[in-house]
């Protein structure tokens, strides 16, 4: 179950949903309104057909998957995890950050690339920057063998069944894993809240009340 968000809702019906999830029932999904519509006007854009989500399929859009935006009905939807379904560490990534990319509690190995020792970050800017460097190189990597990986479920893995109730894919005579009618970019960034839980320990403890240097936290 989504609840979509806009500045207008009614006050009563985001209390209702406060309530709710206050209660402990994990549901509904909060999703921003117009941000959902404008990402499925942006993914049309890149249909191999041209043919994308009009702009009130976008408008229309519902909870796919992993809770994502999506289209719904027979076609143009979200079949597969296609152009997206990968996975990140945030949390993982702000670790290495803190060791210059090595990865010394698992892999024990360089796992991304050299952004600084603990020495040169003398700003919380700089912790920052690194990590945004780690997390592209992470994101970046994750695409790639995303793309890869669809190369081989085209011809290898395909689904017959989900194929044939897409009104698509009946036309085109394509498979779903293969259709990219209205793309997506589905990913799954996990322990993303302990990195930013964590990014503003450092900031506070570190860089503005000093109690702590950043060797202490490593």
């Amino acid at each position: 179950i989504v609840f979509r968000y806009s500045k207008k809702n009614r006050e009563k019906t985001r209390r209702w949903v406060f309530e709710c999830i206050r209660d402990g029932l994990g549901y509904p999904s909060i999703k921003h309104d117009e941000i959902g519509t404008e990402l499925m006007k942006e993914y049309a854009k890149f249909s191999l057909n041209g043919n994308g989500a009009t702009d009130e399929e976008a408008h229309n859009w519902v909870n796919v998957l992993c809770m994502s935006p999506g289209i719904h009905g027979r076609r143009k939807t979200q079949k597969t995890r296609s152009e997206g379904g990968g996975s990140i560490f945030p949390a993982k990534l702000l670790e290495i950050t803190l060791n210059d990319g090595y990865d010394w509690s698992y892999a024990d190995m360089q796992l991304g690339p050299k952004t600084g020792d603990l020495a040169s970050l003398k700003t919380f800017e700089d912790v920052w920057e690194a990590f945004r460097e780690q997390y592209q190189y992470a994101i970046n990597l994750c695409i790639s063998t995303k793309d890869v990986s669809r190369y081989f479920e085209q011809r290898f893995l395909q689904m017959p069944f989900v194929s044939a109730i897409d009104d698509g894919c009946m036309e085109l005579g394509m498979d779903a894993c293969a259709l990219s009618e209205q793309p997506n970019d589905w990913h799954n960034p996990i322990t993303t809240i302990v990195a930013a839980n964590s990014l503003v320990a450092i900031k506070k403890l570190v860089f503005e009340e000093k109690k702590y240097t950043l060797e202490q936290l490593s």
